[in-house]
């Protein structure tokens, strides 16, 4: 079926968001300290890297739970300091930055299709987008946040076809993560792109619906390809 339109992911294939998730793994690694648990930094990454190849949706809080298991209540301690970073990095989002080549390769995908911004994201980096040129490229400009919902729900992905007027089978989702964006967009009888780049490019196909349509090093390498799929 002719493609008639792109959802487009922000976090990784947009966004070089590598300076939040180093600040992520630090502030974790902080956290284990104040608890008594004394992890070296390579081994917190290597228990991470481990449960982003398992396509594990909390990574970072499976790696926590390899290190303080059984013991609950020091996990759930850690786990608040976690999420009271990140929502520190939400409101000053330090070195996160629009990739170079997602500034060319937008304005040249708008020219051929509809896009859409398909990302869990809050409504702050739509001024980002805005900034860097890019908002305007887009028919859809709804985050997570503004939607009251997010990936990898199923209903996200609907709600964004239902509102650029186009079936499943007529549109693409490009994102960085199998399990967030290329598993929920196959579910919905989508084809998926994916962007290997960033933290989760480690990430392994846990089931034939985890396997995208098309994998690309870059987002420099979409508009040709899209090309193969109609």
């Amino acid at each position: 079926m002719t493609l008639r339109a792109v959802l487009l992911d922000l976090g990784g294939p947009v966004l070089d968001e590598e300076a939040e998730y180093e600040g992520w793994e630090a502030s974790v690694v902080c956290a284990l300290a104040a608890e008594g648990v004394t992890v070296p930094p390579a081994e917190f990454a290597r228990e991470l890297g481990a449960a982003i190849a398992r396509c594990d949706p909390d990574a970072h809080l499976s790696a926590v739970w390899s290190f303080v298991r059984p013991d609950v209540d020091r996990f759930r301690r850690i786990r608040g300091a976690f999420r009271d970073q990140r929502r520190a990095f939400v409101e000053n989002p330090r070195g996160v930055a629009v990739r170079p080549e997602a500034r060319e390769a937008i304005p040249t995908l708008a020219a051929r299709y509809p896009l859409a911004i398909a990302a869990n994201q809050p409504k702050t980096v739509l001024s980002q987008l805005e900034e860097a040129g890019l908002l305007g490229h887009f028919r859809w400009r709804r985050v997570s946040e503004g939607m009251g919902i997010g990936k990898p729900s199923p209903l996200f992905f609907r709600m964004i076809l239902d509102g650029l007027g186009v079936s499943a089978e007529e549109a693409v989702m490009v994102g960085d993560r199998l399990d967030f964006d290329v598993f929920p967009a196959r579910l919905v009888g989508m084809r998926a792109v994916r962007v290997r780049v960033g933290l989760y490019a480690g990430q392994e196909p846990i089931s034939p619906l985890h396997v995208p349509d098309l994998t690309l090093a870059t987002l420099a390498e979409l508009p040709a390809a899209l090309a193969s799929l109609g």
